[in-house]
């Protein structure tokens, strides 16, 4: 079944590339999820972070704007295709590469930071995905995930009526599970926040277990370009 759903993903998220920077979400959705997360980050010495189901990269290129070496990680070949094609002077930051989120091609303790923003509902199996990314964290290192937030009233008729009827096997896990999921994979010290796009949204932060990282020297990305 989680090899039917990716393809059912992969051909929605195909079909939708070439338009997707235009669409409305962006402006009421992703674009406020990724503000909330830049938010986040800027008491975090920039480094080295991998973005999942980053896209067409404005997360990625948002975070290399404000220091950070970033790899842009998705599924689907058609999205890194267009973000590719916006990195304009970001080319040196920004690495662009096709991968799984139950499977991340790179080794342990990679990155200072992991995001994922608005792509966590999409994933068949959520818990191997965060173990995952558990895994690739340094010591002490930041996991970030926003998302749909189905507690409140609005967020049940958005998610889990309107949504999970165009998008059919999506889960928005309410706050309670994302919190067990957390710290289920390892995490630790794990919060979370409550906000409004308008649209009601959940982000989840916990850190990899170990010493929190000081300040990050450059390192190079662990995978070309796509």
């Amino acid at each position: 079944m989680d090899h039917r759903l990716k393809r059912e993903t992969l051909a929605e998220f195909g079909d939708w590339a070439a338009t997707y920077d235009d669409h409305w979400l962006n402006r009421f959705l992703f674009e406020p999820s990724h503000a909330a997360l830049l938010r986040e980050l800027n008491s975090i010495p920039p480094g080295l972070a991998l973005d999942i189901g980053c896209g067409t990269g404005e997360l990625a290129i948002r975070l290399a704007r404000q220091g950070w070496h970033v790899v842009g990680l998705d599924l689907c070949v058609a999205m890194l295709h267009h973000a590719r094609h916006k990195l304009n002077g970001q080319v040196d930051r920004i690495h662009l590469a096709a991968g799984d989120s139950e499977h991340l091609p790179f080794g342990p303790a990679a990155f200072d930071v992991v995001t994922c923003a608005n792509a966590f509902h999409h994933f068949p199996n959520q818990q191997s995905a965060l173990r995952e990314m558990s895994r690739i964290l340094k010591p002490g290192g930041c996991l970030f995930v926003i998302d749909g937030w189905p507690d409140h009233w609005m967020g049940r008729v958005i998610y889990d009526l309107l949504i999970t009827c165009v998008e059919r096997s999506v889960w928005h896990r309410e706050a309670k599970d994302m919190r067990t999921l957390f710290l289920t994979a390892g995490l630790v010290e794990v919060t979370q926040r409550r906000l409004y796009s308008p649209f009601p949204l959940l982000l989840t932060h916990g850190n990899a277990p170990g010493t929190k990282p000081g300040c990050c020297g450059v390192r190079k990305p662990p995978l070309p370009c796509v």
